[in-house]
């Protein structure tokens, strides 16, 4: 099915240790070793060479073997018969047979058609032929083997070293890959966004960046499943994609280092013969490994930038700085246009269910940071998002003859946008906004930035951890907590205490409704209304509310006044 892609194997390739069975077929046949069973088997690879003489041989496998062996010890048909299963269900790769002292080897008919089933080749060898002979001949082919990825091993990494040691790009390092292996690559970073891509005549790059995204999206998807990649591991992993009735087979390299994912880099594996595998495969490791370096560079160069845009935040709203058009070009030389900027937007996120979870609310912080940078270029290119600790600081860009009317329709737009766009994206963390107050010189923007900071205090005390909270709208709230004191706290309880207690114990609304009918001027009717109850429940609740506190707290301005404070104070001090 088109643009579905299944995992037919998942496998951790690595280097070729040894040499397959067919190689060392090859070399033996001019001592006149023949193939008895397995044929299909041959791709095996031999990593041991080991001879098994005893009957209690299980605890002895570890898979990789070639078996040497005259089947002296084996006395029945059945033996042999369950020792060609266990040899092939451990993951050996061969058994050659030597007649001994004898004329021939003592195995039947029946165990050549297990070892057929099973897939598992048997090797015969000649009786002129020693043990010490196979043993040569598998040493020497390995160590041939060695020195031909080793050279191959140095002439890829000097290859990519100049290029690292030259300024390389990602680019470079997919144009030399690609050289090297003849292969389309992709290079990605963590969230699968392209950084460098080469395509060849048999795939368009189009075509690959597709097959390369849906491979990640999809090996990530069962990253816990057995064979995935273990942290700090570097090793490379094979997928087939079904996509527009061709199947593709897919090498995967992550670049990582530890807990952190740098990206990918992908290639196809198709068309390449067992002699190309071990090549593609080192070159694949270390084109990942060249892509970790130049990503730590361009980290430690952000990360200067970073500190540099951090230090320049300390000062612009701190006001440090000598003239407005001096700081305007420090922040040009960061990147920050502030020409027009005259108002704060602060977008926070609430991580009081992350607090020891560091790691998750950066990858947060980076999802929203791009969501928030989409929405706000996207409505105007001029402007800002900065971020700054758990926040985003936004500069709404303003053109010269902006009436001052206009500027708050545009930041409650502005905001409602950047909402929206949240919650798309579906946070696990409330997302909120704080807006400040606009001035029309540079200089306000320390202040817009403080009102901004106030409006998210306080929108998400009385209003909930997720909102858009203007400071211009919260009213009295920015005076009381203006204050924000342990003696004005204490003295407003303990006006409001046998009221407050009262709701505790009663799951009461004593205190709102005290508070919505002082907000509504007395008004009976519009209190009933706001609070969806009967003009008769609120009289009541008055009522209630005066022989608690056992006077009359809306009998004069004065008293009035005092209470009103008194039942907004509680909510955010």
């Amino acid at each position: 099915m088109k643009g579905i892609y299944t995992r037919n194997t998942i496998e951790r390739v690595k280097p070729l240790l040894g040499v397959t069975v067919n190689e060392l077929l090859e070399l033996l046949k001019g001592y006149g070793a023949i193939l008895k069973a397995g044929g299909n088997s041959l791709s095996k690879v031999i990593e041991t060479v080991s001879v098994l003489e005893v009957i209690e041989y299980q605890q002895w496998l570890r898979g990789g073997e070639l078996f040497m062996s005259t089947l002296s010890s084996f006395t029945s048909d059945e033996q042999v018969c369950n020792l060609v299963k266990d040899l092939s269900e451990a993951g050996s790769a061969a058994l050659a047979l030597h007649p001994g002292v004898g004329l021939e080897v003592n195995i039947t008919e029946q165990a050549y058609k297990i070892a057929e089933e099973y897939d598992f080749p048997i090797i015969i060898l000649p009786r002129t032929i020693p043990y010490s002979t196979v043993y040569s001949v598998m040493m020497n082919a390995m160590v041939n083997k060695q020195e031909k990825l080793l050279a191959q091993s140095k002439r890829i990494n000097k290859y990519l070293t100049e290029i690292l040691l030259t300024g390389g790009s990602f680019e470079k390092i997919a144009s030399s890959l690609q050289k090297l292996i003849q292969k389309p690559v992709f290079i990605s970073n963590s969230a699968y966004k392209v950084v460098a891509v080469l395509g060849t005549d048999a795939f368009s790059t189009e075509y690959f960046i597709q097959c390369a995204k849906e491979v990640l999206r999809y090996s990530n998807g069962h990253a816990n499943e057995k064979g995935a990649w273990q942290e700090g591991n570097l090793s490379i992993q094979t997928y087939f994609s079904t996509n527009s009735d061709r199947k593709v087979k897919m090498l995967v390299a992550r670049v990582a280092v530890g807990r952190d994912v740098y990206g990918y880099v992908v290639t196809t594996g198709d068309d390449i013969n067992k002699d190309e595998v071990s090549f593609i495969n080192m070159a694949l490791s270390h084109a990942a490994t060249a892509v970790a370096l130049e990503v730590s560079k361009h980290n430690a160069i952000k990360a200067i930038e970073d500190r540099l845009i951090v230090e320049f935040l300390e000062d612009l709203l701190n006001g440090n700085y000598n003239n407005e058009e001096a700081i305007i070009q420090r922040a040009a030389q960061r990147g920050i246009d502030l020409k027009d900027k005259y108002v704060v937007m602060l977008v926070n996120i609430d991580r009081s269910n992350m607090e020891n979870d560091d790691v998750r609310f950066m990858e947060i912080k980076e999802r929203l940071h791009k969501n928030v940078q989409f929405s706000v270029t996207f409505l105007n290119k001029k402007n800002v998002v900065i971020p700054r600790k758990d926040s985003l600081i936004v500069l709404p860009h303003f053109l010269d003859g902006t009436r001052v009317e206009e500027v708050k329709p545009a930041l409650l737009y502005l905001a409602r946008e950047i909402m929206d766009e949240v919650k798309k994206s579906k946070y696990p963390a409330a997302v909120s906004i704080g807006i400040g107050g606009y001035s029309e010189k540079l200089s306000g923007l320390a202040q817009s930035y403080y009102q901004a900071e106030q409006a998210l205090t306080i929108g998400r005390k009385i209003k909930g951890i997720s909102g858009i909270f203007d400071y211009e709208q919260l009213g009295v709230y920015s005076f009381l907590l203006s204050f924000g004191n342990e003696e004005l706290k204490e003295n407003c309880r303990q006006c409001l205490a046998k009221v407050i207690e009262y709701d505790q114990s009663t799951n009461g609304e004593l205190i709102k409704t005290m508070e919505m009918y002082l907000d509504c001027n007395e008004n009976i009717s519009k209190t009933a209304e706001k609070l969806y109850v009967h003009p008769n429940t609120v009289k009541y609740r008055l009522e209630r509310i005066k022989e608690i506190l056992g006077k009359n707290p809306f009998s004069n301005g004065e008293e009035k006044l005092y209470y009103h404070i008194a039942v907004k104070a509680i909510k955010i001090l």
